[in-house]
């Protein structure tokens, strides 16, 4: 921010920002979807069991930052596409792990890194203040735009 603060500089350049991320998230899924032939969402997931060999469902939802039942959907269509197949725990039934077929592993290994997980390793490697200070700021623009109860999944995607 220049030293003689501009509020309307200021605003212009927020939404700027705001339209330069949300371009860059929205491009990079396109180019997923034609290049792929799956979702954003659907590639974070491959590449997150991928660095993990197998993973529960409770677990790939911690690590993406998602419901488990938004999980439960990509994995869905991932399973019909041929790319992950599910195992129950052997001891505890209700645990179920996912894991990569070999396809899936093909597709993980020559496609690029999810635009969400470049986010997120940005966000875990900020200082505890920078990381509070986007969250609050991020907490006012939910609230200026009324959207705090809006239920969401993955940025331009409809999983």
């Amino acid at each position: 921010m220049p030293k003689q603060f501009n509020r309307n500089v200021a605003i212009s350049e927020i939404m700027q920002s705001l339209r330069r991320i949300f371009k860059a998230v929205q491009d990079y899924s396109h180019e997923v979807s034609e290049k792929f032939g799956i979702t954003g969402p659907q590639l974070w997931a491959l590449k997150t069991i991928f660095q993990n060999e197998s993973l529960s469902l409770s677990d790939l939802s911690e690590r993406m930052y998602l419901h488990p039942s938004t999980i439960t959907g990509v994995i869905d269509r991932l399973e019909k596409k041929g790319y992950v197949i599910r195992n129950r725990d052997k001891v505890d039934r209700r645990v179920i792990y996912v894991q990569l077929t070999a396809e899936g592993k093909r597709l993980a290994k020559r496609a690029p890194s999810p635009a969400q997980g470049k986010m997120i390793y940005g966000l875990k490697n900020l200082k505890k203040g920078e990381l509070n200070l986007i969250y609050d700021s991020v907490q006012k623009l939910v609230k200026i735009m009324e959207a705090q109860n809006l239920k969401v999944t993955f940025f331009f995607d409809r999983e």
